[in-house]
């Protein structure tokens, strides 16, 4: 009977330690969706031509765990980016219940060369 117990009460620490993890993970991954978000005056201020450095003074951090080629897998034009540019994501603040679910930024050369609306391709 004793054994019984010791070993419920491990598979029960080892569940709930899971669960714990979990948990964390969605509440830090919300946290970040809220840190990183930008609202539409925040992107309509932004013009086409301004310099990186200030575009990106002006915005929270992006979102780190997001990346052009994640977003585009076998799409070497990686949805419309330009040449040459990289680009940072920001959620859109208030998170709408439909639409579009990021704003992207491209820089090249220093200067923002394009910037959009994005709906997660699936």
């Amino acid at each position: 009977m004793r054994k019984a117990l010791i070993v419920v009460a491990v598979v029960l620490a080892v569940v709930c330690g899971g669960l714990g993890l979990i948990v964390y993970r969605a509440v830090d991954l919300g946290r970040e969706l809220v840190k990183t978000g930008v609202t539409q005056q925040q992107f309509d201020a932004q013009k086409v031509g301004a310099p990186e450095a200030a575009v990106r003074a002006a915005l929270p951090e992006p979102l780190t765990d997001l990346s052009d080629e994640e977003l585009y897998p076998g799409d070497p034009g990686r949805g419309g980016l330009p040449a040459g540019a990289t680009c940072i994501y920001h959620t859109i603040k208030p998170f709408p219940a439909d639409g579009a679910e990021l704003w992207r930024f491209c820089f090249a050369d220093g200067k923002l060369v394009k910037k959009s609306p994005l709906t997660i391709p699936e």
